[in-house]
């Protein structure tokens, strides 16, 4: 059983790497967006298409109940679910909105989303969801933000936490885990010196993770419009050049750096003090090695200057082209619900983007649990407030986060002074911006 889950759990975070019910006030909303599509009676009617990423076969039994019961609901709809590999979505979505026959209701992430909301390509979700959109954190529902206007629903997400070996942190002198990224990397040294292990106060699973790191240490990947880069500032050059310390120091492994998919193993085999990734892949290590795991705790991810720690969100959007808004509305609606989430929760160890949902019992059920996967499970839901997306609100959102990442690589293989990887860092954001 557990090895199902784990399955379950590698299906579902791939798709977030790669990447209630309905009522006549959200009819009425609908409406509003300039739908005709209600028949006489006043119920919802028309066809939409579905798109997920990644998420069949394995969630077939749990999605095609969902939209059984939506038509059951709706006898007039149809719902046709066509499910997309990850590597896929993003040319079909584009290709489909530039032919004008982009699907109704699709799973992307935020960096695309934002994209996509950038060029017209969705509908207006502070507007179209206004009877509902406050059941969602506001650090979620900003994920899907371009500008002042968010384009998309939060579906679900994991947020960040750490699994670690207390042996090797007793060894090295310490009883509990570290709680901020400063106070990861002082002891990281110190484990390293006394152990030999590597450990780090990374704020996701990459180890390449400026565009992370900075918002979360309170410095702005772009400024207010959206137009210039606003990362080059004296508290980034310090954090770059202590990554770069560290790294000269033996505490940034190439191997790792490089492909961040060799950490689990590396944590199974004791060579990492701590693994900081989502509960949904603790499982892994157990897979690797159960010793390992039956001797590991969990604990809450590193926070930075801002309180806040990252989230891998997957979301849902609507096609500005769609001819059933209202449909699609009430769709979105319903799958995100508080019941649909726990249920989908329950299925693999992930945290709905509904907030009423997070706070059900279950996922508060691991407080006393000595398991990796539950215990990390109950931090994670304890800190959805602290959880959002990090890429700025503006469509060329990716391209920035590969600059950074292209510039941080740069100082840490090639010696690249770190005022040069800044200053080059900007100018070339500032001239993407000025496309």
């Amino acid at each position: 059983m557990r090895r199902k889950y784990f399955l379950i759990a590698i299906a579902l975070t791939f798709a977030l790497i790669m990447s209630a019910c309905g009522g006549d006030d959200n009819n009425n909303n609908a409406n509003d967006n300039g739908n005709d599509n209600d028949n006489a009676s006043g119920e919802l009617s028309g066809e939409i298409t579905f798109n997920t990423m990644e998420l069949s076969p394995t969630f077939d039994d749990y999605l095609n109940g969902l939209i059984d019961e939506f038509e059951e609901m709706h006898p007039d709809v149809t719902v046709n679910w066509e499910d997309v590999p990850a590597d896929q979505i993003e040319q079909k979505t584009l290709t489909e909105a530039s032919g004008g026959n982009m699907s109704d209701v699709v799973n992307l992430n935020p960096r695309f989303t934002k994209r996509l909301g950038g060029v017209g390509a969705l509908l207006d979700m502070d507007e179209a969801a206004a009877d509902f959109k406050d059941l969602y954190p506001e650090g979620l529902w900003e994920s899907g933000k371009v500008g002042d206007v968010s384009y998309a629903v939060p579906w679900y997400f994991t947020s960040g936490g750490i699994i670690y070996n207390p042996e090797i942190l007793e060894e090295a002198g310490f009883d509990a885990p570290p709680e901020t990224i400063d106070e990861a990397w002082e002891m990281s040294e110190t484990i390293y010196e006394e152990t030999g292990a590597y450990a780090g106060g990374y704020t996701t699973t990459a180890w390449q993770d400026l565009w992370v790191l900075y918002p979360t240490m309170g410095i702005d990947l772009v400024n207010e419009e959206g137009t210039e880069a606003a990362f080059n500032t004296d508290r980034a050059l310090e954090l770059l050049e202590e990554r770069k310390e560290y790294y000269d120091k033996g505490l940034i492994p190439d191997d790792i750096m490089l492909d961040n998919s060799l950490a689990s193993e590396w944590y199974a085999d004791g060579r990492l003090a701590w693994w900081v990734s989502g509960p949904q892949l603790y499982r892994q290590i157990e897979d690797l090695s159960a010793d390992m795991y039956e001797k590991s705790k969990a604990a809450p991810g590193f926070v930075g200057d801002e309180g806040t720690m990252y989230s891998a969100i997957q979301n849902l959007v609507i096609s500005e082209q769609s001819e059933h808004k209202d449909v699609a509305i009430e769709f979105v609606k319903f799958i995100t619900n508080k019941e649909n989430q726990i249920d989908f929760a329950k299925l693999v160890p992930i945290l709905p983007g509904n907030a009423e949902a997070a706070e059900d019992e279950y996922f508060l059920s691991g407080e006393d649990s000595e398991d990796p996967e539950e215990k990390g499970l109950y931090y994670s839901a304890l800190d959805i407030e602290k959880a959002v997306d990090m890429s700025p609100p503006i469509e060329q959102a990716n391209q920035i986060n590969e600059i950074l990442t292209e510039e941080y690589e740069e100082v840490m293989l090639n010696d690249k002074d770190p005022k040069d990887a800044l200053d080059d860092a900007e100018r070339r954001v500032n001239e993407l911006l000025a496309e």
